[in-house]
C-alpha cells in the first residue's frame, strides 16, 4: 500500500509505503528517481510529459542508498526520439475557491544522424484552493509555476549513448506559505478566536490568517548519464547537480487574524550526486552489478519571524544556519540460478554518511511563545552502516512465480537545524542513525493468456531509533521550539497487499488493489508524561484499497472511473486527532483522434476533505480544544484539450 500526501498546494510532497511513513522535514523514506537524478525531498514541480512511474516496495538501499527504506519511485520523461514529434495540450480546471489553467508543449526529434534532442515547456497559473480571506497584504492566494526542460542523446556508437538534460522550474505563489493548517473542528475554533477574527470565519478551504504570506522558488538542474555496451557487461554513468532557493513567508503561528507572530524560512539548497555501476549483460543466466556513489548536499536556512502588524519587509531573521552531507558508498548485487527454476540473490552496500552543522549564536522573538536562542554550533559526525538484501525466486510454471527476502534500511543521524525556549533544559541538537529490517513474502501470477496478472505479499518490518519530526511543546501545548527531529522512537509494521491489472477484452482495462497494515509504536517515551508506545504510527492509514476501469467501447470514445477508499489515519503519535475513513472518487470521459482527444475530467466527485498531514496544538496559545492540519485538493472540475504531431 502506498499513500501520497502533499503540505497544501506548493509543500513538499511525501511519500508512506507499507506503514514506513515519510516526513519532508527529515527526508521521504521512499527515494524518488527523475531521469536519474535523486530527490531525498520531494518538492511541488512540473515534471513535463511523464512516459512511466515505477513503485518499488520494500528496503532497495544496497543498490540506491540510504533513504530507500520503505521502497524506491522511479520517474522517466520522454525523451529525445530519432523521428519528429511534437505535443500541445492545454487544461483549464475549476474549483469551489477559484480556477487555474495549465499549457504544455514538447517537441523533440533527430537534430543530426547521431543527435537527437527535445524541449519541453510548461506554465500554470491557479487561484489557491485554500482561501486566505484575512490577508494583511490583500492577497487570498495566487499560483504560477513555469518549467522549461532540454534533452540531447548522442549515439556516436551503436554502444555509446550519452543523454545529457538540463531544466529550470520558476514558481510564485503570492499570498501562499508551504505549509497551511485549518482547524479541525472549526465550532471550536470559532467560539476560542471569534473576537480576534472580527466575525470572520473559517471554512472548508477557507483560512482566517493576518499573516503577510508570499513564496518564491527557483530551481536548475543539470544531469549527464554515459551508457557504454562492452560486450559482455554495460557501465554506466551518471552525474548532477541542483540548486534550488525556496523564500517561503507567512506561517501564521497564532493562527488567526490577530496580527500577534508569523514566522518565515529562506533556503538555499545544493546537491551533487555522482555515480558508476558495471552490469552483466542482458540475458546472461548470472545476472550481477557493481558500483560507486558519492552524494553531497549543502543546506543555508534561515528563519524569520514578524512579531505585530507588518508586511512583507518587515520580517526580522535570526544568523543564518549551515548543514552539509557527504555520502560514499561501494556497492555490489548477484542473482543467480542455483538449481531448476530457483534463483538466489544477494546484494551488499557499504556507506559512509558525514554530517555537518555551523551556526551562529542567535534568537527568533516569537512573540506569545516569548524568545528561543540559537546556540553556536560547529559540529560534524560520520555515520557507517553495512545495507544487505538477499532473496530467492522460484518459478514453478510459466505463470506462477513466488519470491521471498529480507532487506536492511537505514537513514543516518545528523543534527538539527532548531531554536528552543530557555525553559527546555534538554539538548535536541544531534539525533541517531534509524536503521530497520524488511521481510516479505510474495507470489505473482499471470492470468487469461497473459491478459492478467495477480500479485500479492505479506511483510514485516522493524525499526529502531525512529526518527520522528516534532515541535517541543509546554504543558499547555504552547510551542517551545522550533521543527527539530529526535530518534528516540521505535515501531512495528506488517500487513498484506493484493493488485490485479486485466485486460479481459481490447476494450477494457481494470486495475484493483487492497492493502492492509498494523504499523505502532513499539517504543516512543518521548517525555516523562508523554509515552506513545502502542499507539498507531502517524500518517499511516490501516488499509486502502482502489478499482479503476478505463472502457473504449467504440473507436475514439474514452471512459475512466476510479475509487479510491483509505481507512482512518491518526494524524498525531498521540492517536486523538484523527482523519477518518473515506473514499475519492474520480471520472474522465474523452473523445481520442490519431492527432488530438479532448477530455473532460472531476477528481474528488464528492468534494471530501481530507486532512492529510500531521495535527498540531495552536503554537502561540497552546491546546484550545482542536487541533490543525493540512487538507487535500476539493473537487476539481476540469477540460483538457491535446495535439500531437508525428
Amino acid at each position: 500500500m502506498t499513500q501520497f500526501n502533499q503540505l497544501s498546494q506548493i509543500g513538499s510532497t511525501f511519500v508512506t509505503i507499507r506503514g514506513i511513513e515519510s516526513n519532508p522535514f527529515i527526508v521521504n523514506r521512499a527515494a524518488v528517481y527523475v531521469d536519474g537524478i535523486p530527490f531525498r525531498e520531494v518538492q511541488d514541480q512540473s515534471l513535463g510529459f511523464i512516459e512511466q512511474v515505477e513503485v518499488l516496495r520494500g528496503p532497495q538501499g544496497t543498490l540506491y542508498g540510504s533513504n530507500t527504506e520503505s521502497g524506491l519511485i522511479v520517474i522517466r520523461t520522454r525523451m529525445p526520439t530519432d523521428s519528429f514529434e511534437m505535443d500541445a495540450s492545454l487544461t483549464g480546471t475549476f474549483f469551489g475557491n477559484g480556477e487555474g489553467i495549465d499549457a504544455r508543449f514538447a517537441a523533440g526529434g533527430p537534430l543530426t544522424s547521431t543527435l537527437a534532442g527535445s524541449v519541453v515547456v510548461t506554465h500554470e497559473e491557479a487561484d489557491s484552493f485554500l482561501r486566505n480571506i484575512a490577508s494583511s497584504i490583500g492577497e487570498p492566494g495566487y499560483l504560477q509555476n513555469s518549467f522549461v526542460q532540454g534533452k540531447l542523446r548522442w549515439n556516436p556508437t551503436e554502444r555509446l549513448t550519452i543523454d545529457l538534460l538540463s531544466y529550470y522550474f520558476r514558481q510564485r505563489a503570492p499570498g501562499l506559505y508551504k505549509q497551511e493548517f485549518l482547524p479541525i473542528d472549526p465550532d471550536v475554533y470559532n467560539a476560542n478566536y471569534s473576537g480576534f477574527n472580527g466575525g470572520l470565519t473559517p471554512g472548508r478551504y477557507r483560512l482566517v490568517n493576518d499573516a503577510p504570506k508570499n513564496t518564491e522558488r527557483d530551481e536548475y538542474t543539470v544531469g549527464a548519464n554515459l551508457n557504454y555496451d562492452l560486450g559482455g557487461a554495460r557501465l554506466d554513468v551518471n552525474a548532477s547537480w541542483r540548486s534550488d532557493t525556496d523564500d517561503a513567508f507567512g506561517t501564521d503561528i497564532d493562527l488567526t487574524a490577530l496580527p500577534a507572530v508569523a514566522g518565515a524560512d529562506l533556503g538555499s539548497d545544493r546537491f551533487v550526486n555522482m555515480e558508476a555501476r558495471l552490469s552483466a549483460a542482458r540475458g546472461d543466466p548470472v545476472q550481477w552489478v557493481v558500483g560507486m556513489n558519492h552524494y553531497r548536499d549543502r543546506r543555508q536556512q534561515t528563519l524569520l519571524t514578524l512579531v505585530g502588524p507588518g508586511g512583507l519587509a518587515d520580517y526580522n531573521p535570526a544568523p543564518p544556519q549551515t548543514s552539509r552531507s557527504r555520502d560514499y558508498a561501494v556497492f555490489g548485487n548477484v542473482s543467480v540460478p542455483i538449481a531448476d527454476k530457483v534463483r538466489l540473490g544477494g546484494g551488499l552496500r557499504l556507506e559512509s554518511a558525514e554530517r555537518a552543522l555551523n551556526q551562529q549564536a542567535g534568537s527568533l522573538d516569537l512573540g506569545p511563545a516569548g524568545q528561543f536562542a540559537f546556540a553556536a554550533e560547529d559540529l560534524s559526525q560520520t555515520f557507517t552502516e553495512l545495507l544487505p538484501r538477499v532473496s530467492i525466486d522460484w518459478k514453478p510454471t510459466e505463470n506462477l512465480l513466488l519470491y521471498t527476502s529480507v532487506a536492511k534500511g537505514w537513514i543516518p543521524g545528523g543534527f538539527n537545524l532548531a531554536a528552543a525556549s530557555v525553559s527546555v533544559t534538554e539538548d535536541f541538537t544531534r539525533y541517531g542513525a534509524e536503521t530497520l529490517w524488511t521481510y516479505e513474502a510474495g507470489a505473482k501470477l499471470t492470468l487469461l493468456n497473459g491478459r492478467a496478472l495477480l500479485a500479492g505479499a505479506v511483510f514485516h518490518t522493524d525499526a529502531q531509533n525512529w526518527q520522528e519530526y516534532n515541535v517541543l511543546v509546554d504543558s499547555s501545548g504552547q510551542a517551545v521550539s522550533t521543527n527539530l527531529i529526535t530518534s528516540n522512537a521505535a515501531i512495528r509494521s506488517r500487513g498484506f497487499e493484493v493488485e490485479l491489472t486485466a485486460r479481459p477484452d481490447p476494450t477494457l482495462n481494470l486495475t484493483a488493489s487492497l492493502g492492509y497494515v498494523d504499523s505502532i509504536y513499539t517504543d516512543y517515551r518521548f517525555s516523562a508524561v508523554q509515552d506513545f508506545t502502542g499507539n498507531r504510527v502517524k500518517l499511516v492509514p490501516r488499509f486502502d484499497a482502489s478499482l479503476a476501469a478505463s472502457w473504449r467501447p467504440w473507436r475514439g470514445l474514452f471512459l475512466r472511473g476510479e475509487a479510491n477508499a483509505v481507512g482512518d489515519t491518526p494524524l498525531h503519535p498521540e492517536n486523538i486527532a484523527k482523519q477518518n475513513a473515506y473514499v475519492l472518487l474520480n471520472a474522465q470521459v474523452g473523445w481520442e483522434q490519431d492527432e488530438w482527444d479532448l477530455r473532460l475530467f472531476v477528481d474528488n466527485i464528492t468534494d471530501e476533505r481530507v486532512f492529510t498531514t500531521q495535527a498540531y496544538s495552536n503554537f502561540a496559545f497552546g491546546f484550545d480544544g482542536t487541533y490543525y492540519a493540512g487538507i487535500g485538493s476539493p473537487r476539481v472540475i476540469g477540460l483538457r484539450l491535446a495535439r500531437r504531431w508525428r
